[in-house]
């Protein structure tokens, strides 16, 4: 009696190991250092390819502001599917538009306290524009997953970005499982790097990219 329950006990200790998402996974935390630029934050870096995540998108909450004459924030990344409200925080009118084959949309002139929302679902890179203001632009960048990051000031990230995914409603996302992964970067103004990365069954993983000035590649070929 002792010895079944032990070898019971034992597959049992083996089905939680491996079931996906259990303890033994971890994220992909690093540091950008650019060259040519004043500043390595804003720098989007995101798996190519990821686990299936199902998601709900029906809470998210994606803001892309226009204040002081300028979009906030300067790059925003969305999974797919997700809308993006457009509010007027301005004291002028503003026309956001964008062009890009992502993308292509106009919400026409609207004045300031206004709200508009855009639906993105397809992925890849939206550039916008405000058609009463030239100086104006930013990025949506949608995504084909949720596993992206956007660095901060001193450069640094973290995937999955669990504390920008709640704050903007998106819950769920579990650590990587173990396994092989490719990383890549984004910024307007950069080359684009790709990494090969191990997440190992016992934590997380540490990277360092440096970029240097160029042209972006796609999003996903």
């Amino acid at each position: 009696m002792r010895k079944k329950f032990i070898i019971i006990f034992s597959f049992f200790v083996l089905f939680l190991i491996y079931l996906p998402g259990w303890a033994f996974a971890g994220k992909i935390s690093g540091t950008v250092n650019v060259k040519g630029l004043r500043t390595p934050a804003n720098v989007v870096i995101y798996l190519s390819e990821a686990p299936s995540v199902s998601m709900d998108l029906s809470k998210t909450k994606f803001v892309m502001d226009q204040r002081n004459l300028e979009f906030i924030p300067h790059v925003l990344p969305i999974p797919v599917g997700s809308a993006v409200l457009f509010p007027n925080s301005d004291k002028v009118d503003h026309n956001v538009f964008s062009m890009s084959r992502t993308k292509k949309f106009n919400l026409g002139s609207y004045t300031p306290g206004e709200n508009k929302t855009v639906v993105f679902d397809k992925p890849g890179i939206v550039e916008l524009r405000c058609d009463v203001h030239a100086e104006m632009a930013a990025y949506i960048l949608v995504m084909k997953n949720p596993y992206f990051a956007v660095t901060d000031s001193k450069g640094s990230f973290e995937i999955p970005d669990s504390g920008y995914l709640q704050q903007m409603g998106l819950e769920g996302v579990g650590d990587l499982p173990p396994g092989n992964y490719f990383i890549k970067s984004w910024h307007a103004k950069l080359e684009t790097q790709k990494e090969s990365i191990v997440v190992p069954e016992n934590g997380d993983v540490s990277v360092q990219l440096d970029l240097k000035r160029g042209v972006p590649s796609v999003l996903y070929k």
